[in-house]
């Protein structure tokens, strides 16, 4: 197996096991850093005064995260100051990561058959051919396999 083959390997397993852990939990409706703030009885004064900023800033900040719109290095800061710690990544929304390059794999395999058969078509060479759902799930599979640089074009 390839260097960067390994790396991918990796990377997938890292990413399989976050979507596994975030199963576990969703974003509360007040958001995490009023959550975080009940559950270890801090108020926003004393927030403030950790962070260096004014209650105002921290109200910014709830506000800013309920709308999505918070800085990750902002949101870090708060759960420091809190004690906390922010975790985060990036996982896929339905599926795995396996199934996201499948399905990639599969548009890429399905362009290169259907361009191959219209050639084949044009030169009388069609007879015989498998169908082109089996060679659409075997191309895709060799792609999946080799990931090109390309591979997302």
């Amino acid at each position: 197996m390839s260097f960067s083959r390994t790396k991918q390997r990796q990377a997938e397993a890292k990413v399989s096991q976050a979507a596994q852990s975030a199963q576990a939990f969703t974003k509360p409706v007040g958001g995490w850093i009023v959550t975080f703030q009940e559950a270890i009885g801090i108020g926003v004064s004393a927030l403030a005064e950790r962070l260096g900023v004014s209650r105002n800033s921290v109200y910014s900040s709830i506000q800013n995260e309920r709308a999505g719109t918070i800085s990750l290095n902002q949101l870090e800061k708060t759960a420091e100051a809190m004690g906390g710690k922010l975790v985060y990544a990036i996982i896929p929304r339905e599926g795995s990561v396996e199934e996201i390059v499948m399905v990639q794999a599969r548009k890429k395999a399905r362009r290169i058959v259907q361009r191959t058969r219209t050639h084949m078509a044009l030169e009388g060479q069609t007879e015989g051919l498998r169908s082109q759902e089996e060679m659409i799930e075997e191309l895709a599979s060799e792609i999946a396999r080799e990931m090109p640089r390309d591979f997302w074009k």
